[in-house]
């Protein structure tokens, strides 16, 4: 349930943890470009959403989570 909430506020606008979402890229051995082709979106597209400026996807989420085999309290903290 909580989970499912947390989720809902991302279309509403969420916070994002880019220093731990790097990590766990790093952690790895990915790169931002290697996940925007994951993504299936631009290198620009994801630096935007890296950045702030766009919100991502429940589905990018889910792709992300997959790719990096994240937990449900590891998701939270990196997109909530």
């Amino acid at each position: 349930m909580y989970l499912m909430m947390k989720l809902l506020l991302l279309s509403k606008g969420g916070y994002m943890n880019l220093n731990l979402l790097k990590y766990y890229i790093n952690e790895h051995q990915d790169s931002i470009e290697a996940l925007a082709v994951a993504l299936n979106i631009h290198y620009n597209t994801l630096s935007l959403k890296l950045n702030g400026k766009r919100k991502f996807t429940q589905n990018e989420i889910k792709i992300i989570s997959d790719r990096y085999s994240l937990t449900a309290e590891q998701i939270i903290k990196v997109f909530f």
